[in-house]
């Protein structure tokens, strides 16, 4: 039983770790980095571009405060332009972003998705989208895995202005604390 429930996580890791590669391509596009906007200033010449950082919480520093406060060792960055395929995110929608996948033991990967929208409704449907991932955990948990279903129960979706939090993690509490905080 050992045996065939190590065999189903490490096919389940490979399933995911694939998932997130499989839409990538063969020349990466460049875009800009999500915290900086590009804008030109009055009495420059037309189409001169100055860079400014954006307002707004630096979520890949707190995702590194995070990942480094729990000793996770194991993770998967999960890009911004893959919040899409497996969240169900219009990307057009998400200004910044900061995800991450751990296995930590559990039968489903510890998951953390932070997200600055481009406005509140954009966080109401992306918080939609986050609680139903919540719901399919609890839901595909609760034939198997108790430790995950209870997990699942126990995390809440955090909708703060513009700024959307997943937090399925054993370490929920302080992640949401410190999210919170980041936010306002």
């Amino acid at each position: 039983m050992k045996r065939v429930f190590a065999l189903l996580m490490a096919l389940m890791a490979l399933t995911m770790m694939l998932t997130l590669t499989a839409c990538g391509g063969d020349e990466p596009e460049e875009a800009p980095a999500p915290e900086q906007t590009e804008t030109v200033e009055p009495g420059t010449e037309e189409g001169t571009e100055v860079t400014e950082p954006a307002a707004g919480a630096d979520l890949a520093g707190l995702m590194a405060q995070m990942i480094a406060d729990a000793g996770i060792a194991d993770y998967i960055e999960v890009p911004a332009e893959n919040l899409s395929n497996v969240y169900g995110i219009d990307v057009a929608q998400v200004v910044n972003a900061a995800a991450f996948n751990a296995m930590t033991g559990g039968a489903f990967p510890e998951e953390v998705v932070m997200i600055q929208a481009v406005d509140e409704a954009a966080a109401a449907d992306m918080a939609a989208k986050l609680e139903g991932r919540l719901t399919s955990i609890a839901d595909q948990a609760a034939s198997y895995d108790p430790a995950s279903l209870e997990l699942a129960e126990n995390c809440d979706v955090i909708t703060s202005g513009v700024y959307v939090g997943l937090f399925f993690s054993n370490h929920y509490d302080a992640m949401a604390a410190a999210f919170q905080s980041a936010v306002g």
